[in-house]
């Protein structure tokens, strides 16, 4: 066992498990992580080719991507898409709509790259040594170590172009509606949307990128049209 805490102290440590264990308190996460964070190894900000980055529609978003102009605070992706598609799939996330974006971001748009961290097992020896020499344990990192494939990126605008997909769960009647009472005999709801799409009922949608793309271009148009009817899209505006 390697211990290093040279490279790994408790600070950084806390910090790294603060932000792992969720996204109460983000901002102040957020600084300490990236005050931890300066000093290390040009390689712990390794730059991935490509990141991606799933969000909840909601008004905000809308607003964002009406504008094609979406701002986003200090934040977690990942360079897996099947980990991005995987996030959300709880029983209240049902009704929700979620876009995926995906990004090629630079050295200088890297806080820390988790991969980089969980790559290095003395990573884990120092964690371990640490939460024995504190009695304490490190919820965050030990729930989560680098099954996210985890990289925290700086503040940024994000554009529509970037947005690689959209997905939601549906429901068997949003696909086929039914008419007329069912047949007892009948397949179930559940089997006939499995033979339709191959997936079970369980399961998201995820768009193709073109596909994504159209579904955007709707949502933005559906948004600067609420704008306008407020008052607060540039062409309602009085000359």
């Amino acid at each position: 066992m390697a211990v290093r805490t040279d490279l790994y102290p408790e600070g950084l440590i806390r910090a790294i498990d603060r932000w792992q264990s969720g996204a109460n308190d983000k901002a102040r996460k957020a600084r300490r992580l990236r005050d931890w964070t300066r000093e290390l190894p040009y390689a712990y900000r390794a730059a991935p080719e490509t990141v991606f980055r799933q969000m909840r529609i909601n008004a905000q978003l809308g607003i964002g991507i009406a504008l094609d102009a979406i701002p986003e605070t200090m934040s977690s992706w990942t360079t897996s898409l099947e980990v991005a598609q995987r996030l959300r799939e709880k029983d209240q996330d049902r009704r929700k709509v979620m876009i995926i974006f995906a990004r090629h971001p630079a050295p200088k748009d890297i806080i820390l790259n988790l991969n980089t961290v969980y790559a290095d097992s003395d990573f884990m020896d120092t964690v371990n040594a640490t939460a024995t020499r504190l009695n304490t344990h490190f919820t965050g990192i030990e729930r989560w170590q680098g099954t996210q494939e985890e990289v925290v990126l700086k503040e940024t605008t994000l554009g529509n172009d970037e947005i690689v997909s959209l997905g939601a769960f549906r429901e068997l009647n949003d696909v086929v509606p039914l008419i007329g009472p069912p047949d007892p005999n009948a397949l179930s709801d559940n089997q006939i949307f499995t033979q339709l799409t191959g997936k079970r009922p369980d399961k998201h949608f995820w768009t193709s990128p073109a596909s994504a793309a159209n579904g955007v271009r709707t949502v933005a148009q559906r948004a600067q049209e609420f704008l306008a009817t407020k008052r607060l899209w540039p062409n309602a505006l009085p000359a």
